[in-house]
């Protein structure tokens, strides 16, 4: 799926408080100014987050990007072709976002930017890190490699990989919504090991949080195939959770398996 089909499907969060931003929102795909003075440090909120911002005007080519944002290297661009228009964007972080409004402070010219609300995924090729659990230390000798041949699961890249869903991807609507599917999804009940379950936004959502070696969490597996239906998931879950390894036990046939689950980062309820 190409970028502008995602940014128009997918309900993507957009920082609408700062000048030049431009808000695409999923249900309407029309562009609003907002006419706040710029920021002149960096939003808490801002600090972890990876923008797009279109190539337009003072910032049409990477280049520029990189010029006005401060940037060592020049930005990854990212090509996206829709049914009725194209566009071209950078892919920045919130400290080049910083920059690059503060370079164009009292221009008429408004900068482009979209927030990638994405689940971040950053599995470790050396530890076990990130992994469910309270009392799994990734520094602990027996959580690290001790030689160059010892590999930890799920890899990075592996696809298919299971995910244990606890909240409302283990129901079959949601993922024949966001994956596209033709058919009900098959689930395997499952439990994973390590984790306890919470609420944050006053109740609202469920979060699965560390818990200790004895915590168990009641749900349903699902093998996610693919690369694209990985981000589709991440994108869903937003930035609130983060991809981390569990281990899960498939309850109709007594089997561990290694796979992974969405963590919740924020603070509960």
């Amino acid at each position: 799926m190409n970028l502008l089909a995602k940014l128009e499907i997918l309900a993507v969060t957009v920082n609408n408080e700062d000048n030049g931003i431009i808000l695409e929102t999923a249900s309407n795909s029309q562009y609003y100014n907002h006419t706040s003075h710029p920021l002149t440090t960096l939003h808490p909120k801002d600090k972890n987050s990876t923008f797009l911002v279109k190539l337009e005007g003072p910032l049409s080519t990477p280049s520029q990007v990189q010029v006005l944002s401060k940037s060592l290297t020049i930005p990854i661009l990212r090509e996206g072709v829709g049914e009725t228009s194209t566009a071209n964007f950078c892919l920045i972080s919130g400290a080049m976002k910083l920059n690059i409004l503060s370079a164009l402070a009292g221009s008429t010219f408004s900068a482009t930017f979209v927030r990638i609300n994405l689940s971040p995924k950053d599995l470790s090729a050396n530890s076990i890190a990130p992994c469910l659990g309270s009392e799994i230390d990734p520094i602990l000798p027996q959580n690290r490699a001790t030689d160059a041949d010892e590999v930890f699961l799920p890899k990075q890249g592996e696809y298919p990989v299971w995910y244990f869903f606890y909240g409302n991807l283990a129901m079959p609507e949601t993922l024949i919504e966001r994956l596209g599917l033709d058919e009900s999804p098959t689930y395997q009940k499952a439990v994973v090991k390590g984790g306890i379950l919470r609420t944050w936004g006053r109740g609202k959502y469920k979060a699965l949080v560390d818990g200790d070696a004895s915590a168990r969490v009641e749900g349903w597996v699902y093998e996610v195939g693919s690369e694209e239906d990985e981000e589709m998931l991440r994108y869903y879950e937003t930035d609130c959770y983060e991809v981390a390894r569990c281990d899960i036990c498939m309850v109709d046939v007594g089997e561990v398996i290694k796979g992974l689950v969405f963590r919740f980062v924020g603070d509960v309820d």
